[in-house]
């Protein structure tokens, strides 16, 4: 695969993940106002398998291969594959950190009274 090839891939690539990821993000922000912490999990976790999943495929694909310039191509493909991740834990922790506050508020309140 030529250089030129590659660089006409990677916007494609960027889309096939841009949308989704947006889109799941939003469910990830309901997921992660639950009361119980495990629904905001699920999404970050299913990412990290599904990145792990294209790097083993790829790395099953690759065995037969043993050219040095190949060596970083699942390193850059579980990089690539795990941006969805960081945005759903992103999302997960912010989401939870306002939710936990506002929970340790309304507590306080109930005491107060």
């Amino acid at each position: 695969m030529s250089t030129m090839n590659i660089l006409l891939i990677v916007p494609f690539l960027c889309l096939y993940l841009a949308l989704p990821t947006a889109l799941l993000a939003i469910l990830e922000y309901l997921l992660a106002r639950l009361e119980s912490p495990w629904p905001g999990r699920v999404l970050p976790i299913l990412s990290v398998v599904n990145s792990l999943g294209w790097t083993l495929v790829l790395l099953l694909n690759m065995s037969t291969m043993l050219h040095p310039s190949l060596y970083f191509l699942p390193v850059a493909v579980l990089v690539f594959f795990n941006i969805p991740t960081l945005v759903f834990l992103l999302v997960y922790k912010t989401t939870r950190r306002r939710f936990t506050e506002r929970r340790a508020m309304d507590r306080k309140d109930i005491q107060d009274l």
